[in-house]
């Protein structure tokens, strides 16, 4: 946040949107004309993760929904409408908090760009919650059809899991791991002005990225990458008719898309600043 300074008195609280606008201007001073605009001010970062949190799950989720439901409909068309998603979410979010919607992003740009962790807990807790809000558009946009259904043969519209039986819970590791430090490599590429920073487009390279990651490496696990994406929409099939048992099917999976996602992010970021990246990183202080 940059505080413009007044004419001698103190610097005035200012607006993301307002200094953008205003570029060049010394006098830019946000003044809350309702009780609601002061709260989305002072919250619009929260609310721009929930949002654009909400999006990527709608979109991707609701991919799913499409590839169980219809016949016409392919694994690349799912991964598909994951990436536009991501795209989607970016583009909504980005420009007032960075487009992070995902807890493993948020975590690595904490530790290896400076993110304020005073603010991780707030990213997360948003990201949680348009999660959960984007898994409870999938299902109000199809409940007729998920009502018809088995539980089994519609689980997977919201949670990863192990594809086939032939998969491991060590190879879905490797492949979340894998997946996620392949995102945060692209993110971290595109956001680098000494290598080929992609500006306005940035949102679409890494939205592609994603689809590119779960048409290549996806098919073990549903490539979930990200822990919001996984536990929130879990959480609602708990509470909307599944049961608790979608933390405990498959040997309790249900940690493989946390913990392995963090840990992809921070090795994404580690072999980034340790191969390549010049600017400001812990590992080159």
């Amino acid at each position: 946040m940059v505080n413009h300074h007044n004419h001698g008195h103190q610097p005035n609280e200012t607006d993301a949107l307002l200094e953008r606008a205003e570029a060049g201007v010394t006098r830019v001073r946000y003044e809350a004309r309702s009780k609601w605009s002061g709260i989305r001010h002072k919250s619009r970062k929260a609310f721009a993760e929930f949002l654009g949190t909400a999006i990527l799950v709608a979109f991707g989720s609701g991919a799913i929904a499409q590839l169980v439901f219809s016949p016409n409909n392919s694994w690349f068309t799912m991964s598909l409408g994951w990436g536009l998603g991501l795209t989607f979410g970016i583009y909504v979010s980005g420009g007032i908090s960075g487009g992070h919607l995902n807890p493993a992003v948020t975590l690595a740009m904490a530790i290896f760009r400076g993110f304020a962790w005073a603010d991780v807990l707030v990213y997360w807790i948003a990201q949680f919650a348009g999660a959960f809000a984007g898994a409870l558009i999938v299902y109000i946009t199809n409940y007729s059809a998920i009502q018809a259904a088995k539980p089994e043969a519609t689980v997977g519209i919201f949670v990863t899991g192990l594809q086939t039986k032939d998969v491991t819970t060590t190879a879905a590791f490797i492949a979340e791991f894998l997946g996620t430090a392949l995102l945060v490599l692209v993110i971290l590429s595109t956001s680098d002005k000494g290598n080929t920073p992609a500006g306005n487009t940035q949102p679409l390279i890494i939205g592609l990225s994603l689809a590119a990651i779960g048409t290549s490496f996806g098919y073990e696990t549903g490539f979930a990458l990200n822990p919001a994406r996984d536990l929130a929409p879990r959480l609602f099939t708990a509470v909307f008719g599944w049961g608790f048992e979608v933390f405990t099917r498959q040997g309790w999976y249900f940690w493989v898309p946390i913990v392995a996602p963090f840990l992809g992010a921070i090795g994404g970021a580690f072999t980034y600043d340790a191969l390549v990246y010049a600017g400001p990183s812990p590992l080159n202080n």
